[in-house]
């Protein structure tokens, strides 16, 4: 039987929350990093990644992310690239040590 705090933490998990973070971007190798206010970093994926350093260059990089979706919202974006402000991001394989 689970106890309050893991309930809560199941559903707290289960929320749709959007965070703030700070977008960096290796446009090379595709990789998105996001910054948290803890200062920890999270490495994702994007196959639109030109389309994603157009938008956040024009708000210094500053975005929110949520993890449910894996959607990184940068406001302002349609404004600057004409699309949409939601780009889908992929977590980033882990590399197998041998």
């Amino acid at each position: 039987m689970k106890n309050i705090q893991q309930l809560r933490a199941t559903t707290e998990s289960s929320r749709e929350q959007w965070v703030d973070v700070t977008v960096d971007i290796d446009p090379d190798h595709h990789v998105v990093r996001l910054t948290d206010s803890n200062g920890d970093v999270h490495e994702y994926l994007s196959g639109n990644v030109r389309a994603l350093v157009h938008a956040t260059a024009h708000n210094r990089g500053r975005a929110q992310w949520c993890e449910k979706y894996r959607q990184l919202l940068v406001p302002g974006a349609s404004n600057v690239s004409g699309g949409v402000p939601f780009y889908k991001l992929e977590p980033k394989p882990v590399a197998l040590s041998a």
